[in-house]
């Protein structure tokens, strides 16, 4: 159940007030973080803008069943907007799993916006076909895409310390709406198995894909 504290925050908690996501999308120089508890443990990712430059403001938020919307307007200084949407999938054992998809959308007419999805402070454990397996904040925390979204994805990291997915980034058309689904698996201290990580890949390749925003 999602709980909006204000305007671009909100808390998605569990059984027994349990909060499982915190995101924090009020755009500028803090882009947007989605914050990550399994078990007693916790991580964060950030998303920002790729050349360096802040976020859209946040114009509006809300909640839709499963679902809590951000979106960060486009305005006259800005290159683009973006929408998040955040849903929590599963809050079980052997892991948490949270679902963003970002949207993006200019009004200019000659664009390549790019976005980066950081992990700071994290351990690379293995690059895979399917996404990338991370050890940060005392969880394994995999993260997925299907093969569609790969194709406008690409990672980026040394082996200890910022772990990057670079989204989008080639051209994108005025008024032409771009979209990336992400899977965040946070398995919690001791690495997934193999069978594990397939179970997440087999159950992000069969989720429907999610309303549009």
């Amino acid at each position: 159940m999602w709980s909006m504290t204000e305007l671009g925050r909100a808390i998605c908690s569990v059984d027994e007030g349990t909060p499982a996501i915190e995101v924090v999308a009020v755009g500028g120089a803090e882009g947007v973080q989605v914050g990550l508890t399994h078990g007693e443990s916790h991580c964060t990712l950030r998303l920002r803008d790729a050349s360096g430059e802040p976020l859209p403001s946040i114009a509006d938020s809300y909640a839709r069943h499963k679902d809590y919307v951000a979106h960060l307007a486009q305005s006259e200084n800005d290159a683009f907007g973006v929408t998040v949407q955040t849903r929590l999938i599963d809050a079980g054992e052997p892991a948490t799993i949270v679902e963003c998809v970002v949207e993006m959308q200019t009004r200019m007419l000659d664009s390549r916006p790019a976005l980066w999805l950081d992990a700071v402070d994290a351990e690379l454990v293995d690059r895979r076909q399917q996404g990338m397996l991370l050890r940060v904040g005392g969880l394994h925390l995999g993260v997925l895409l299907t093969a569609r979204d790969r194709n406008s994805c690409r990672f980026e990291s040394a082996q200890v310390g910022a772990v990057r997915l670079r989204l989008f980034g080639g051209f994108l058309e005025k008024g032409v709406i771009q979209k990336c689904r992400l899977w965040l698996v946070a398995w919690g201290a001791e690495e997934p198995t193999a069978n594990q990580w397939a179970e997440a890949v087999e159950q992000l390749a069969n989720a429907p894909l999610p309303l549009t925003t």
